[in-house]
C-alpha cells in the first residue's frame, strides 16, 4: 500500500512493495497515490475548498440456503474521495474504491467457485466516480463524467449503494432546480459500471465451476454495459400536499440488447399533517415495451401504491407493487434497485423473472436517539398464475456511535409457498444475516 506523510515542510511518500494482479488494479492504486500526493501539499496550491476524505465499510454476510450450499462473505471496502470546489460555478470529484474479500472462496460473487447462494460483493478496485460539474447562476447545472444517478425512489434508476461496489454511470447530466416548483433532470448515458466490477468480462475464468459449459459470461453478470440511453425525469412541486413527476427512460443497452426498452411513467406523492400525525401517499404507474433491438417481445405495466402514517419518528406504511408479465417476460427495472424493493433476501432481485411479481408489504420504522430500526413484511404473488410465491420478513437495526462510526444488523427470512416455476430460489427457504460497520471522516 502507499503511505502519505507530511512532516513539517518536508513531504515524504513511501511505497511498500506490492504485487499487482492486473493493470486495472494498478490504475486504481495509482489513483490512490495521486490523491495522497495532492493532499500532502499546502492548501494554497489548490482551491481553498479542496478536501480528501477516506471512508471504510466492513461487511459480513451469512446465508443459510436450503437448496444450495451456505455462503459466508467477509469483505472490507476502502474509499478515497477527492473533492474540489474550484469556485461558485465549478466543482470536481474523483473517487476510488477497493474491496478486499477475506474469504473469497467461501461464496460466489460473479466468478462462481462454489455452488453457494450468491453474494455479489466482488473483490477488486476501480475508479468509482470522476466528474466535473458546472453550476450556473440561473438554477441549472451540468455534470460530465462517471457519476451516480438516482431518480425518485431509486426504482427505475439507482446507484445501488447497498452493495460494496456501487453502480455508476458514464454520463452527461443536465439538471434544472428552482428550489420552489421545478426539478428537471436529463442524462445521456454511454456506459454503466455495474456492481459486479470491471473484471467481470465476457470471458469465463478457469476457476469458475461453469468453465467449459458456458461460451461466455451471462449478460446479467457483466461488470460493464455499453449504452446509448437517454433518461428524463421532470418533477413539479405544486404544494406540500402534491408533487407530480413524469419520466421517460429510453434504454438502448448495446451489451445486453434484451434489456433495451422504453419506459414512460407518472408519479404523484405528497404529505398532509392535520394534527399530530403526518399522512403520506404515493402512486406511480408506468408502461414499458421492448425496442426493435431486443430479441424479447413484450410490453407491460408497473404500479406502486403506498400510504403511510407517521407520529414523531415512527412511521407505518402499506405498499403494493406490481410488475406485470406479458409473453413470457416481466416488466424490467434493469437500471433500478431490486434489492431495496423486493426483499433483502434477494430472492426476486434478478431481472429475468418470467412470471411478473405482485408484492404487498407492510413497513414499520422508527428512531430513538442514535438507534433506528425497520421491519418489513412481504407477501409475493406470481402475476402469471395468481399463486402466492412466498413470504419474507426483513429486520434492520442500526446504531450510530458518533458522527464517524455506525453499525447495522440486517436479518432476512424467506419462506416459500408455491414459488415461481422459472425461479428455483423462490421454492426454497433462505435466511440471510448481514452485519456491517462503517467509518466516515
Amino acid at each position: 500500500m502507499g503511505i502519505c506523510r507530511v512532516n513539517g515542510k518536508k513531504k515524504e511518500f513511501v511505497i511498500a512493495d506490492m504485487t499487482m494482479t492486473n493493470s486495472k488494479n494498478h490504475r486504481v492504486y495509482c489513483a490512490f497515490v495521486i490523491c495522497c500526493l495532492l493532499s500532502s501539499y499546502p492548501s494554497h496550491s489548490f482551491a481553498d475548498d479542496f478536501t480528501l476524505e477516506p471512508t471504510a465499510r466492513y461487511r459480513y454476510q451469512s446465508i443459510d440456503d436450503s437448496a444450495r450450499f451456505d455462503a459466508k462473505a467477509s469483505t472490507l471496502k476502502l474509499r478515497l474521495t477527492a473533492d474540489w470546489q474550484a469556485s461558485d460555478n465549478w466543482h470536481g470529484l474523483a473517487q476510488v474504491d477497493y474491496v478486499h474479500a477475506f474469504n473469497e472462496n467461501d461464496y460466489n460473487s460473479v466468478t462462481i467457485t462454489r455452488a453457494t447462494s450468491p453474494i455479489p460483493d466482488v473483490k477488486g478496485g476501480e475508479l468509482n466516480q470522476l466528474w466535473l460539474k458546472y453550476k450556473s447562476d440561473n438554477d441549472w447545472d451540468m455534470t460530465l463524467g462517471r457519476q451516480m444517478l438516482s431518480f425518485d425512489n431509486d426504482r427505475h434508476v439507482s446507484s445501488l449503494e447497498y452493495w460494496q461496489n456501487d453502480q455508476t454511470f458514464d454520463a452527461l447530466k443536465f439538471n434544472y432546480n428552482d428550489s420552489i416548483n421545478w426539478d428537471v433532470s436529463f442524462a445521456y448515458v454511454s456506459k454503466v459500471h455495474r456492481i459486479f466490477g470491471d473484471d467481470a468480462t465476457r470471458d469465463i475464468p478457469i476457476n469458475d465451476i461453469r468453465f467449459g459449459e458456458l461460451g461466455a459470461r451471462p449478460f446479467l453478470e457483466l461488470g460493464n454495459h455499453d449504452h446509448n440511453s437517454q433518461l428524463l425525469n421532470v418533477k413539479y412541486n405544486l404544494n406540500p400536499f402534491l408533487s407530480v413527476s413524469g419520466y421517460a427512460y429510453i434504454i438502448e443497452n448495446k451489451s445486453a440488447q434484451q434489456l433495451s426498452s422504453n419506459t414512460f411513467g407518472v408519479r404523484i406523492d405528497g404529505e398532509v399533517k392535520p394534527g399530530t400525525i403526518k399522512y403520506g401517499y404515493t402512486l406511480d404507474v408506468a408502461h414499458q415495451n421492448t425496442t426493435n433491438d431486443s430479441p424479447w417481445n413484450y410490453e407491460g405495466h408497473y404500479l406502486l401504491a403506498e400510504v403511510s402514517a407517521q407520529y414523531k419518528s415512527h412511521q407505518l406504511s402499506l405498499s403494493h407493487e406490481h410488475l406485470s408479465e406479458n409473453n413470457g417476460f416481466a416488466f424490467a427495472t434493469s437500471l433500478g434497485d431490486n434489492h431495496k424493493f423486493f426483499g433483502w433476501a434477494d430472492i426476486f432481485s434478478s431481472y429475468l423473472n418470467t412470471d411478473g411479481i405482485k408484492d404487498t408489504y407492510l413497513t414499520l420504522r422508527g428512531r430513538d436517539a442514535k438507534l433506528r430500526w425497520r421491519v418489513v413484511a412481504h407477501q409475493f404473488t406470481s402475476d402469471l398464475t395468481g399463486d402466492t410465491a412466498g413470504h419474507e420478513l426483513d429486520i434492520e437495526v442500526a446504531y450510530r456511535f458518533d458522527r464517524k462510526w455506525e453499525s447495522s444488523l440486517l436479518f432476512s427470512r424467506y419462506v416459500p409457498d408455491a414459488g415461481i416455476a422459472g425461479l428455483p430460489a423462490s421454492q426454497n427457504d433462505l435466511t440471510s444475516v448481514v452485519f456491517s460497520v462503517s467509518y466516515n471522516l
